[in-house]
């Protein structure tokens, strides 16, 4: 049943929203559902039925003017149409970078962690050199690595520039590109599902070497390396999510759910907001933990703007 409704929802796409056209909508809904309700109870499968319901009530064109909005919908805004191949060939191309987009932010995260263990060996003894070379050597390496996972960055996620419409403008897909898609987010589920499991596990299991240490060891050196085991953790996990995440981040997208709804394509300023604020997220971030030094600490920035991004969101989308 909420295929229909996804479908019916895909029809009024561009039509003004007023009384009639709700209205319209509305009474359609509920023959398409009587119709399925009554394939059903004759014995047809569920993809039978719903198949012949849309069939028969798919064509708005055709129905307009029994509802009663010709007029709105001769009127109608263009929606961009994606068809089976595009669709497909979306969903292959995010399988294929998805790995790639998870090694930039593996190697992104991981960039301080040799900075952080050479002080750390320093601060216990293990090491006789001059903190000034250990901060450059360490330095040059996480700038090294943050060059490395920058170009993959560039380098993977400019292949997809090419779909950035589907992110960002309201478009449509008939019944067997929209079965198509759903199919394949149901199969890839259990993988995505395991990995957000694991993945979030990973997070809260991140914090253990730092609190642990500070614990059991009154050394300085030890709480400077433990800092670079959670985000050695940390990193792990991010690969982990990023690279199970293609398909299902796709799959989102074509059915126009979650952060890619028509409501939420339809708020630009919202999508400005969001990205001038994980931008100055990013910021700070960056300048407290480099100020500071305090990586230990600063990691808690991340959650905090998360829920603070989920009130924003939500705001947003009441208004």
């Amino acid at each position: 049943m909420n295929t229909i409704r996804n479908y019916l929802d895909n029809m009024f796409l561009g039509l003004p929203d007023t009384e009639d056209v709700r209205r319209a909508k509305k009474e359609l809904l509920a023959m398409m559902e009587d119709k399925y309700n009554e394939l059903k109870n004759n014995g047809k499968t569920e993809n039978e039925a719903i198949g012949i319901v849309i069939s028969e009530f798919g064509n708005l064109d055709e129905l307009a003017d029994a509802l009663g909005i010709r007029q709105a919908f001769d009127n109608k805004s263009d929606i961009n149409f994606v068809t089976y191949e595009e669709a497909e060939k979306y969903l292959e191309d995010s399988k294929n970078i998805a790995p790639k987009t998870g090694i930039g932010a593996f190697l992104c995260i991981m960039s301080p962690t040799f900075l952080l263990i050479l002080l750390g060996l320093n601060e216990s003894g293990f090491l006789q050199i001059k903190e000034e070379r250990l901060v450059a050597a360490g330095l040059v390496f996480l700038l090294g690595l943050v060059a490395a996972g920058v170009s993959f960055f560039i380098r993977y996620s400019s292949k997809l520039e090419k779909y950035e419409y589907l992110q960002k403008s309201v478009f449509s897909l008939d019944y067997s590109t929209e079965q198509m898609v759903r199919s394949m987010m149901e199969q890839d589920q259990p993988s995505y599902s395991s990995a957000v499991n694991i993945s979030v596990i990973m997070y809260i299991l991140s914090a253990l070497p730092i609190i642990l240490i500070a614990l059991l060891f009154n050394s300085g050196g030890a709480s400077i390396i433990s800092v670079a085991v959670t985000l050695t953790i940390v990193a792990c996990a991010t690969y982990h999510l990023i690279s199970k995440g293609g398909i299902n981040n796709a799959c989102q997208v074509l059915l126009q759910q979650g952060d890619y709804s028509v409501k939420t394509k339809s708020n630009t300023t919202f999508q400005i907001i969001s990205k001038v604020y994980w931008l100055a997220v990013v910021a700070v971030f960056l300048l407290y933990s480099f100020i500071t030094n305090r990586w230990g600490i600063s990691w808690i920035i991340w959650p905090i703007a998360g829920i603070v991004f989920a009130i924003i969101k939500i705001v947003a989308e009441e208004k």
